[in-house]
């Protein structure tokens, strides 16, 4: 049987139409309320492909290259129609866009990371962005730039700190799977959105030792409905409601904590 977070379920909705995410981030709803649980977000130029707009909202799915794409519900003011393929990435966490390419402009808006733009003139170390306005070339990566061999775990220690967000993916609040899936994404790498998807598709299984020997960083450390990354061969880095945050502790004091709410460790991947 499909699943149902990642299948069009209904019937009789006809070809889609490909828009874009328009906003920095936009929450993706499980129905079209506001009130309704977010099962995920999307962040700037993200492809989504529309079946139904009622009401002012859209149903769809998010397109992405592993196939894992999240459907829900989008208010159609975070959309427009697809107008540009992404050219760079940003890089950063958040990433100012100024209204000139001088520093001392003003703002106006910030992109987060993995927000795909469309660069289309330069001047100095400024780049400008199609709907979006200029950039520093610090805060951006050429798609071709990018490289899946590059340490991910790097981009997961940026977020030290942030707030625990449920269906978070950005700087303003991630859950577990969410760290997992955006610091992949960082460096070029795509992957599903929930951990148990995760589980199922990345890496290679290593052997669970009683005294977590022979854990290196960048494993994956998967429970029932969590996952964390090794920043070293002994301490956890992850998005967690018990701080609140995404934090940094031994694996050892972590998985006895969470074996008493969620269960044993399920499995240890190497990607």
């Amino acid at each position: 049987m499909a699943d149902p977070r990642t299948s069009i379920q209904r019937e009789g909705l006809g070809t889609p139409t490909r828009y874009q995410i328009c906003m920095p981030i936009a929450a993706m709803y499980k129905t079209p309320s506001p009130e309704s649980m977010i099962d995920t977000q999307l962040v700037f130029g993200a492809a989504f492909d529309v079946y139904e707009i009622k009401d002012d909202w859209a149903y769809g799915q998010e397109i992405v290259e592993n196939g894992y794409g999240y459907v829900g519900y989008i208010p159609m003011l975070a959309l427009v129609l697809a107008r540009f393929s992404a050219t760079h990435i940003i890089a950063s966490l958040r990433a100012p866009v100024f209204t000139k390419p001088d520093l001392k402009s003003p703002i106006r808006k910030y992109l987060p990371l993995n927000a795909g733009v469309s660069i289309e003139g330069q001047r100095g170390d400024y780049y400008f962005a199609r709907d979006v306005g200029w950039l520093h070339q610090r805060h951006l990566i050429a798609q071709e730039d990018m490289h899946i061999d590059a340490d991910f775990v790097e981009i997961a220690e940026l977020h030290f700190g942030l707030p625990y967000v449920w269906g978070g993916v950005s700087s303003d609040g991630l859950d577990c799977s969410g760290l997992v899936q955006t610091s992949l994404r960082a460096v070029g790498r795509d992957a599903p959105r929930d951990a148990d998807m995760q589980e199922a598709t990345l890496g290679h299984s290593l052997p669970i030792r009683g005294d977590f020997s022979g854990l290196q960083r960048g494993d994956l450390i998967f429970w029932k409905g969590h996952v964390g990354i090794m920043g070293d061969a002994h301490m956890l880095l992850h998005a967690n409601a018990h701080h609140m945050g995404v934090a940094i502790e031994p694996l050892a004091e972590a998985a006895e904590r969470i074996a008493k709410a969620a269960g044993l460790i399920t499995s240890i991947k190497r990607i």
